[in-house]
């Protein structure tokens, strides 16, 4: 098992529908631009990321070569899909 950036591998029915709809990319200092802006804002992510999951095993909304972030900010969970890309850029691997 991988562990990224101090992130647990958190349980697969964490991501549900109602905290995936909680998310906003807004949050994170206004993201625009996706890859971009996410990447530019990683401090940001990290801050608020509490775990992640690999989403081509999720229930709800499973997506291939993506990993589901879980993220708690003013005691709200949300979640979002974040590319190999961007989960890489992000949050690394272990021992980097």
């Amino acid at each position: 098992m991988i562990k990224m950036y101090n992130l647990e591998k958190i349980a697969i029915d964490s991501f549900d529908w109602l905290r995936w709809r909680n998310f906003d990319l807004y949050f994170c200092e206004k993201i625009i631009c996706r890859d971009y802006d996410i990447i530019l804002h990683k401090n940001i992510l990290r801050e608020y990321a509490i775990g992640y999951c690999e989403a081509e095993h999720l229930i709800c909304r499973p997506k291939k070569n993506c990993f589901a972030v879980m993220f708690l900010k003013d005691d709200i969970f949300s979640w979002c899909h974040l590319t190999e890309h961007e989960f890489f850029t992000i949050f690394g691997k272990e021992g980097k």
